[in-house]
């Protein structure tokens, strides 16, 4: 009940931003109050969702935490809502031409850099940043903030630790506007394997060398930091995994990088727990991504993956059932040359990629991968398990 209550708290601070950030909390909160069957609170919480903008019904019908709800009239009132408020979405952003990218904050980043190029402590330039870089924001930067960087002061502290990194990124973030065609052209390609999909606002972002992207209620959030390097960009203070990562990104990678993240806002899954769950919500977006896109280069970590396949999958079954990916995913300060980073999205891309080439129907192959109820029915439908 607690829980419930600090969420909903933190999402009525969330009402004062300028964007849907407090949706996301509203809808932990409601998680929360329906875990200690406090079921009028849950719904008051997902009305107040709805009500500041959430609009993905798939997650209300196929959310484990929220099936207590299920009988209730109320719930079937705002299943209602929130699907009308897809249709209507999906209705205004079904074109690629038409999608929003919005580059500004990276331009306003770097504004805020050179002011605090000035400033007399790391205090005074986390106050700059605050001021010049999120005040000014997009909501994308707003839920990127909340998500990835999570304050001014460590944003500061990774600029202040890596001064060379980020001067050598400058100008190459400042050119990946040049990218939109491209960008535009995956995205085309994505909706003719999907037609039934929306394409959310996409926003591109300097942050604190901790994400290259990820996905919030205002849409695709995308880290220029990750993917700005110049091959002689100095990566000392980074561990050999995130290393090895900033070597093989660059910004001519950013339509593959944009279309994971597009598949991310697209997928719903039942339960999202599991080592398994996680992997193949990773891999999936990785597997269509290079289905849209099948002259990109796989990611580095494929590559690994496939020349060490039968000992990857063997530590992965052993693993899979359990909660922890940090082996698997985003585990680039443990990586080393006997183990690579995000190999759970190489396992799971594999586990795609054989259950949609062992499907006939190609198109309810795509729906099945998206919304996944149960992902150890996938594993086993896919006939996965290198011998």
């Amino acid at each position: 009940m607690l829980a419930g209550r600090y969420f909903a708290a933190a999402a009525d601070y969330g009402t004062s931003l300028p964007s849907q950030t407090g949706t996301a909390l509203r809808i932990k909160a409601a998680k929360a109050f329906a875990r200690s069957n406090q079921l009028d609170a849950s719904l008051g919480q997902l009305r107040y969702a709805l009500d500041e903008g959430f609009r993905n019904d798939l997650l209300l019908k196929t959310d484990s935490e929220l099936q207590s709800l299920a009988n209730r009239p109320d719930f079937e009132g705002l299943l209602h809502d929130a699907s009308r408020r897809a249709r209507e979405f999906a209705v205004t952003h079904r074109n690629a031409e038409s999608a929003k990218l919005e580059f500004g904050d990276v331009e306003r980043f770097w504004t805020a850099y050179d002011l605090a190029k000035h400033a007399r402590s790391s205090a005074e330039k986390a106050t700059i940043f605050r001021a010049h870089y999120l005040a000014p924001g997009t909501p994308g930067l707003i839920d990127f903030f909340r998500i990835k960087i999570e304050s001014a002061e460590a944003l500061v502290a990774k600029i202040e630790s890596m001064p060379g990194y980020y001067a050598s990124i400058r100008a190459p973030s400042l050119t990946a506007r040049e990218l939109e065609k491209p960008i535009r052209n995956g995205i085309a390609r994505l909706l003719a394997l999907y037609p039934e999909a929306a394409v959310p606002d996409i926003t591109f972002v300097v942050g604190r060398l901790n994400s290259g992207g990820t996905a919030g209620p205002a849409g695709m959030l995308i880290g220029l930091d990750i993917w700005s390097a110049p091959p002689d960009a100095p990566l000392d203070g980074l561990s050999v995994g995130m290393q090895e990562l900033i070597r093989n990104s660059a910004l001519k990678r950013l339509p593959f990088v944009v279309l994971h993240e597009h598949i991310h806002s697209l997928q719903v899954f039942a339960r999202e727990d599991t080592l398994l769950d996680m992997a193949l919500a990773e891999g999936t977006a990785d597997f269509f991504a290079g289905l849209a896109l099948p002259e990109e280069e796989k990611p580095y970590y494929y590559r690994w993956g496939l020349a060490n396949e039968r000992e990857v999958w063997a530590e992965f079954e052993k693993e899979m059932s359990g909660k922890d990916a940090s082996r698997w995913i985003a585990n680039q300060s443990r990586a080393t040359s006997k183990w690579s980073a995000d190999l759970g999205y190489f396992v799971g891309a594999r586990i795609a990629e054989a259950y949609y080439a062992r499907a006939t129907d190609k198109a309810q192959a795509i729906r099945d991968l998206l919304i996944v109820r149960d992902s150890s029915a996938v594993l086993k439908a896919s006939g996965y398990g290198p011998k």
